[in-house]
């Protein structure tokens, strides 16, 4: 288990140090890409990426509980976009994504993704996410299946989410409001309502982008 938790901090500080972008954010909730199972913790939100022009592209998250400093995720993607023209599509793996509770039992997840994009003019973007996937050591699969609008305007964005995730059944709506305070720091709110259990998250947070 620590050579795990050692070679995951290798590929970690590897990773930014040849990152080409990268954030950091203090929330008060954590991050999922499924909004159902977005934690509802205090968490510091580390990612680094190639440069998202190129085609072929690689990144990394690194989450961690800001009261006990112990890892929530650490996920290493790389994406390929097939097609770049005005709509796109990404195809995407997750290579693969660790989770761990604070006493570092870790549970690996193997998922691949696909996101479509196209923008109606300048201010909004239609888009659509699926994500399927299946951890190592356990029999747990998942589906998600969403749409989804972007809008912006000036210093604010607004993504709207309307999703279905194959576990339970559940269909919910998200939304995640951000506004730029300058050019670095961006300030953020993140709410979920699973409309099937009538579960509701939320969550703020601020971004630095280096």
């Amino acid at each position: 288990m620590k050579q795990l938790i050692t070679l995951c901090f290798i590929i970690f500080a590897t990773s930014t140090l040849n990152a080409q972008t990268g954030s950091i954010e203090v929330s008060t909730g954590g991050f999922s890409f499924i909004p159902a199972f977005t934690s509802r913790e205090p968490n510091i939100i580390i990612n680094a990426g190639t440069n998202p022009k190129k085609r072929l592209t690689g990144s990394l998250m690194y989450m961690m509980r800001m009261q006990s400093m112990t890892p929530t995720t650490v996920a290493l993607f790389t994406r390929y976009r097939f097609i770049d023209k005005k709509f796109k599509a990404i195809v995407g793996i997750h290579i693969p994504a660790f989770q761990m509770t604070e006493e570092y039992k870790v549970t690996s997840f193997f998922g691949r993704e696909l996101t479509m994009s196209y923008p109606i003019n300048e201010k909004l973007t239609l888009g659509s996410f699926i994500l399927n996937g299946n951890a190592r050591n356990s029999d747990f699969k998942v589906t998600l299946i969403s749409g989804n609008t972007n809008y912006r305007h000036k210093n604010w964005g607004f993504l709207t989410q309307g999703y279905y995730l194959t576990v339970g059944d559940l269909t919910g709506v998200a939304e995640t409001i951000s506004y730029d305070i300058n050019s670095h720091f961006q300030a953020k709110a993140f709410g979920n309502y699973t409309i099937t259990d009538g579960q509701v998250i939320g969550t703020v947070g601020l971004k630095y982008n280096l």
